[in-house]
């Protein structure tokens, strides 16, 4: 019963139990070049980070104290020298997820070492990659492909009308940002819904709303299928959205400068 309550008052939650404002921000290292978050839960339940410095990946565990980055492990990712374009946590694999040159490439953090590499994009393109509960997305600036989560094997593609920045998606939706647009996409990836926004990092916030880091207005979107609910300003060049859900705290990673920036629900503040 206890580990059912975060995820029910989580759910009651929205814009307005925010403030407009972030709760505080922590600096990163302004030298280094970060390809993004992604939050690993529970039994770990810490935030993954990876920068590149001096052609090294570096994939860092933190933990946040006393509103401050604690390194709890850090890892250099000897057997991909290339820049990473985008990376995020798998549960039904239990690894992580990362594309980098046009390759979407498995890794096992017990056994820290690649367990898979699958060539997504022969042109090379920067990808964002996405997955849920069966499947694995990847978007290049044109065309959105679907893998099997286990087989890894391509289910279907589609062609998109807009570059696009970030991909999202749950068991019923998928959202894809563009330049000054938002689009929702049903499980056959038909477009049902567009609106006229644009946006550069997105993730599912619960069952009713998304979030949007919008880079273009600085400002942070709620956004649901039926309207636009509230901006947050101070976001500047997002690259990152996460949401921890047992404290509903959403962390965005942004750069120029490099920094999260925190937002808590105001009862828990």
């Amino acid at each position: 019963m206890a580990s059912s309550e975060p995820l029910s008052r989580h759910e009651q939650l929205d814009q307005s139990s925010y403030p407009t404002t972030e709760t505080y921000s922590i600096p990163l290292e302004p030298s280094y070049m970060y390809c993004g978050i992604t939050y690993l839960p529970p039994p770990r339940n810490k935030l993954a980070i990876i920068y590149n410095h001096n052609t090294k990946n570096i994939l860092e565990l933190h933990r946040i104290e006393d509103d401050t980055l604690k390194v709890m492990h850090s890892i250099e990712l000897t057997d991909l020298t290339s820049a990473i374009d985008d990376f995020v946590w798998c549960s039904q694999r239990d690894e992580l997820l990362v594309v980098s040159i046009g390759q979407l490439f498995t890794y096992n953090l017990d056994e820290e070492q690649f367990t898979n590499n699958l060539i997504i994009d022969k042109d090379k393109n920067k990808c964002r990659i996405a997955c849920n509960s069966t499947s694995i997305a990847c978007v290049d600036p044109r065309t959105l492909k679907l893998y099997d989560i286990q087989t890894l094997k391509c289910l279907r593609q589609k062609r998109l009308d807009h570059v696009c920045e970030d991909i999202e998606y749950d068991d019923q939706y998928f959202v894809s940002t563009h330049t000054g647009k938002l689009e929702y996409l049903d499980r056959t990836l038909f477009s049902i819904r567009r609106f006229a926004i644009g946006g550069t990092a997105l993730t599912r916030f619960n069952s009713k709303l998304w979030l949007i880091a919008d880079s273009f207005d600085d400002r942070l979107l709620w956004q649901s299928l039926d309207k636009l609910l509230l901006t947050v300003c101070h976001i500047h060049q997002p690259k990152s959205i996460v949401v921890i859900p047992s404290t509903s705290r959403i962390i965005i990673q942004c750069n120029d400068p490099n920094r999260l920036l925190i937002y808590d629900p105001i009862s828990c503040k």
